[in-house]
């Protein structure tokens, strides 16, 4: 093999001459680097590929597992639950006013009642 390729390059030399051979290196390399950028975006353009297809999966998995559709109904349903509770407690706090007063009132007269009648014995 390396004797075919010695010979090949003695023949060109021979046929192109040294300027010629110049040139031929050169357009040589000039093909191989573009051959090489060639692959890299090939390459490239495959890791994209996959890395979408990753994304994508990801995607899938996360929608199956749950749903916008059920995140919202949940919020809804514990929104409720919320909203119950406050009134529930609004409920029970205008419960607790009310009978503060009546006892307020209830102190009231007693009190009343009693200041009353502690003027009245002196």
């Amino acid at each position: 093999m390396e004797l075919q390729l010695l010979l090949i390059l003695i023949i060109a030399f021979l046929l192109l001459g040294p300027e010629g051979m110049l040139n031929l290196a050169t357009k040589l390399g000039e093909l191989a680097r573009q051959a090489r950028d060639i692959i890299d975006q090939i390459r490239m353009e495959a890791y994209v590929e996959e890395f979408n297809k990753k994304i994508l999966e990801e995607e899938k998995k996360m929608k199956e597992e749950v749903l916008p559709e059920d995140i919202s109904q949940e919020l809804k349903e514990e929104l409720e639950d919320v909203y119950e509770g406050f009134e529930e407690e609004k409920k029970v706090a205008e419960k607790d006013k009310k009978e503060e007063k009546v006892k307020d009132e209830q102190q009231g007269k007693t009190s009343g009642n009693a200041s009353d009648r502690t003027s009245e014995g002196a």
